[in-house]
């Protein structure tokens, strides 16, 4: 199967996965994240070492942060910096478990997986929730509008127009923010940018990597409009009160940004740019 065939099929069957986690068919998007903090008996960095694998949570259709190759398995920046993470650690797998910006933090809180490493929005709600490490990556959020589009430059030029969205995430809520937009929930940007491609969405508004690395590779009539929206932080996540996993996170993360191996990997996925001189201007965690 192809890369882009491959795409597409596992953005059909995130939506069946997300129905399904969220027990009431409630539409994707609509559902809110829970207001619980709860916590995790035991201790998942010990279980995790004893069982000789860490958990890890990710989209596996956001490219170029994560996604499934021909040959089955899931690379990605967000995938080589949990498979490095995990090496650090000193626990010999990773296995990955696909999820959404929806399901995130319940499977955090309900032992599906370890952590997330998925380029999940650093935010106050969520800090109630989960436990953050130090950030590893700042994204660029921009909008995409079809080729043949003239007309939208600006984040203002949205009003009224259909706004493409994956659900569940901080774009979601800069969206419905925008007033009179009409906004498009997806559970994975490729579904979104085929939307703006084919004219039933007039904007998506999302990673300006993973619109790039789309529009590249599964040949869409899209381009990013100039600048940024904004820049939004990401962070590893964790179960809540893990404080042994989460400061052994964030040593390993230190090593990654001092011995060069975060540059290396975000030079690999993210079109030459430096992750590390984009944290650096961050206030330090």
């Amino acid at each position: 199967m192809n890369l882009n065939r491959r795409l597409l099929v596992t953005g059909l069957l995130l939506p069946l996965l997300v129905v399904s986690g969220c027990g009431d068919g409630t539409p994707a998007g609509a559902q809110n994240l829970p207001g619980t903090g709860q916590a995790r008996d035991g201790d998942v960095l010990a279980a995790a070492r004893s069982k000789g694998t860490l958990r890890i949570a990710n989209t596996q259709a956001n490219p170029p942060f994560s996604l499934v190759d021909q040959s089955n398995k899931v690379v990605g920046f967000d995938a080589d910096v949990a498979n490095e993470l995990a090496k650090r650690l000193g626990i010999e797998k990773v296995e990955f478990v696909v999820g959404t910006f929806q399901t995130f933090i319940p499977g955090l809180q309900s032992d599906k997986w370890d952590a997330v490493v998925a380029g999940l929005a650093v935010t106050d709600e969520r800090k109630k929730q989960v436990d953050f490490s130090c950030p590893y990556q700042v994204n660029g959020i921009s909008i995409f509008v079809s080729d043949r589009n003239t007309t939208i430059t600006k984040e203002a030029d949205l009003a009224g127009k259909k706004v493409a969205v994956s659900a569940g995430t901080k774009q979601e809520q800069q969206a419905r923010a925008i007033k009179g937009a009409r906004v498009l929930t997806y559970d994975n940007s490729t579904l979104a940018l085929r939307d703006v491609a084919t004219g039933r969405a007039d904007a998506y508004i999302g990673s300006k990597f993973t619109g790039a690395y789309l529009a590249k590779q599964s040949g869409l009539s899209v381009k990013p409009v100039e600048g940024y929206l904004t820049s939004e932080i990401n962070a590893m996540a964790f179960p809540k009160g893990q404080e042994a996993l989460t400061a052994a996170a964030n040593n390993a993360l230190k090593e990654m940004i001092a011995d060069g191996t975060l540059s290396t990997l975000s030079r690999k996925w993210l079109g030459g740019l430096d992750v590390v001189q984009e944290l650096r201007q961050q206030p330090a965690c």
